[in-house]
């Protein structure tokens, strides 16, 4: 019972966060997809730290910001690479 009261109180704290989340990460990365991946790997990071839970929701939200900074520019990074990496044809000059 009482792992899931964590769990449960978990999963408010990250909901209350979620929003605050996607727009920061769409204000960097200026993609709807990329933001949505940024901020899942943000939240699934901070998940996994029990001591996040402990703080206040200012304390969260300036990790929050700094965990959605780290995530977006990592993958703009990734996608960026990846684009870079994809055969083009060349064009026929006509």
């Amino acid at each position: 019972m009482r792992q899931t009261v964590g769990l449960i109180r978990k999963v408010e704290a990250l909901k209350r966060l979620e929003t605050y989340g996607y727009q920061a990460s769409y204000y960097i990365l200026q993609d709807e997809e990329l933001a949505a991946e940024a901020t899942k790997t943000a939240l699934l990071e901070l998940s996994k730290d029990d001591a996040f839970f402990d703080k206040s929701l200012t304390v969260q939200r300036d990790i929050m910001r700094k965990t959605i900074i780290h995530t977006s520019i990592t993958i703009k990074q990734q996608a960026f690479y990846l684009d870079s990496q994809t055969i083009r044809p060349l064009r026929s000059g006509s």
